[in-house]
């Protein structure tokens, strides 16, 4: 990660949002905003720059994803497209950030990853609270890095193959429930089977 690249994500996200608070009364910290300014944002606002920097660069692209999210009706679509749209408005927020998102991803933390899936899934709709919560939440991570990957290394118009592999990935986690139901039924129908002969 280099010191630049990290000078630029703290000037340009952290100096100008102004959200720098102060850690025991929670407002802006007048002080180290002076003093970010003489030595570099990055190493005097944070306790572990690159890691805190990284985490509020995820934080700021939910954000944004949520903005674009706001001016749509989200609940009209099915919850797949809810789903992909979501993973798009995320990506189309760090078009301008390509490089800063090549280089955060050595550095981003499980907890901010599952921050943003549990987002987009709340965001979505989902009110679970069996184990589903977490297949859909493990599942939607995989599906958040690789598509991040595809849209890195993609050159088509408008990325329009990472949409397509978007929509390939939904579609495998949209399969999950029916699979775990007919699962569900096998083994149910075994124990059946096996009260029945000992019974």
């Amino acid at each position: 990660f280099k010191q630049k690249t990290a000078y630029e994500i703290g000037v340009r996200l952290v100096g100008s949002e102004m959200c720098i608070r102060d850690r025991s009364k929670g407002s802006l910290n007048a002080g180290s905003i002076s003093i970010g300014k003489e030595i570099g944002y990055p190493y005097s606002l944070f306790s572990d720059p690159v890691k805190e920097m990284v985490a509020h660069f995820s934080n700021w692209a939910d954000r944004e994803m949520l903005k674009k999210l706001d001016a749509i009706d989200l609940q009209s679509l099915k919850i797949r497209q809810r789903i992909a749209t979501s993973v798009r408005y995320r990506l189309e927020s760090l078009a301008d950030h390509e490089e800063a998102v090549a280089r955060s991803l050595f550095y981003l933390s499980p907890r901010s990853l599952y921050e943003t899936v549990d987002l987009i899934w709340r965001t979505a709709g989902d009110t679970s609270v069996d184990f589903n919560f977490y297949t859909k939440r493990m599942l939607l991570s995989a599906v958040l890095t690789s598509t991040t990957a595809c849209w890195l290394a993609d050159k088509s118009e408008g990325h329009n193959d990472t949409w397509d592999f978007l929509d390939r990935r939904i579609e495998d986690v949209m399969q999950i429930p029916k699979l775990n139901a007919f699962f569900q039924s096998k083994v149910e129908k075994c124990f059946g089977s096996i009260r029945g002969r000992f019974s």
